[in-house]
């Protein structure tokens, strides 16, 4: 049955996101925060047709007003398990690559999110300078702060991003910590497994006065709450 489950939940995934992503695309065009209800509408079926049960700590935690979410990132299933415990106007930092998967792409660029190219180059400095004005004034960024999916699901070094837009967008750095969904969709791997997944949110880290200077400590310092919400994290999996 399991194995019968995990063969079939691969196509439902995709027939989803294909079904979900055209009307995604459409109400961003009209209004950013429309799409947002379409999008917990994909993480909750995606995530149910996945046998996918989640456990969330900490979502209490989040400002009222817009911040940027530094959290680990083992799984394409990260954003299903944010989207399905966080009901906010959020986007995401993305790598460029997912802009070209067709329907879903169009998606991505159109409802806000931050596309970058990873290379921190002059393109991905300026596209980060302008998602400042956005966290300022309209939408939560998500931030997955090792840069890419871990190969084997443990937490890797940070980079610095995260911080420097907290910083520059003078809003709260919030650490967050994923378990579970590397054994869900590992790297690598297109074989959805029913497995469960926690989400832990740490207290905001209050970046106000802060400057370039400080973006090292603070970088250091989320990671360091980062690993211990995902020891957290870890531990919830059987209450999931």
């Amino acid at each position: 049955m399991a194995e019968l489950r995990s063969f079939l939940s691969g196509p439902a995934v995709l027939g989803i996101t294909g079904v979900l992503s055209p009307i995604v695309t459409g109400l961003s065009i009209y209004d950013e925060r429309a799409a947002d209800p379409v999008l917990y509408a994909w993480a909750d079926w995606t995530l149910k047709v996945s046998g996918v049960r989640t456990v969330a700590r900490g979502v209490e935690k989040l400002p009222a007003s817009n911040f940027v979410l530094c959290v680990n990132h083992q799984s394409h299933f990260d954003s299903l398990v944010l989207f399905r415990h966080i009901r906010r106007h959020m986007r995401f930092v993305a790598k460029r690559e997912l802009t070209q998967i067709p329907v879903f792409g169009q998606a991505m660029r159109i409802a806000g999110n931050v596309i970058v190219d990873r290379s921190g180059g002059e393109g991905d400095k300026k596209l980060l300078a302008e998602a400042v004005d956005a966290v300022r004034n309209r939408v939560s960024i998500v931030f997955y702060a090792e840069g890419t999916r871990s190969d084997d699901g443990v937490l890797r070094p940070f980079k610095k991003g995260a911080s420097v837009l907290a910083i520059d967008s003078q809003v709260p750095l919030v650490p967050a910590a994923l378990a579970g969904t590397y054994e869900i969709l590992p790297k690598g791997t297109l074989a959805v497994r029913a497995r469960p997944a926690a989400l832990v949110i740490g207290d905001p880290i209050d970046t106000t006065g802060m400057t370039h200077a400080d973006r090292d400590a603070l970088t250091q310092r989320a990671h360091a709450a980062v690993a211990k919400q995902l020891e957290e994290a870890n531990a919830l999996l059987g209450e999931a």
